[in-house]
């Protein structure tokens, strides 16, 4: 699964692994922004305002700025190096999700472990954005900039 995420007033699009997408939103986290929600794809009556899917879902402008804001300050604590990292932690544990995730969130996360985000849960997000994927996430800091952005 791969995140493709549109902003309309520019007509610009990126495409993200689930494994970055997920460690971008962590990474903002850590250095303090705070999700808005989404907004849903059309009418949704019981939206939940997850990031963590691909339907469609708006984030608005002020959102992606700050989310932007966030991975920018981080930028400086991110080596240029890639590191020797085990991708593979030996064990999960549920109590190893972040808090901040709804509990819809958290089921989904654990229902795609097997699909492959399993191998990244246990990597710190400064260590996973090192060396090569440090650029990808300046890129993505300049296309959050640009304002909102519909994920698909």
């Amino acid at each position: 699964m791969s995140y493709d995420l549109y902003n309309q007033s520019t007509s610009i699009s990126r495409k993200y692994s689930k494994q970055f997408w997920a460690k971008a939103l962590e990474l903002a986290r850590l250095y303090g922004w705070q999700p808005m929600e989404t907004c849903p794809p059309c009418q949704e009556v019981d939206w939940l305002g997850t990031y963590l899917t691909n339907d469609g879902q708006i984030v608005i402008a002020a959102d992606a700025y700050m989310l932007a804001l966030a991975l920018e300050k981080s930028l400086l604590n991110i080596s240029e190096v890639n590191p020797k990292i085990d991708w593979n932690p030996k064990f999960w544990v549920e109590d190893d999700l972040p808090e901040w995730l709804s509990p819809e969130e958290k089921e989904m996360i654990e229902e795609e472990l097997q699909d492959g985000l399993m191998d990244i849960t246990g990597v710190n997000p400064l260590e996973y954005f090192a060396g090569d994927e440090k650029h990808y996430l300046s890129e993505f800091i300049r296309f959050c900039r640009l304002g909102g952005f519909v994920i698909s």
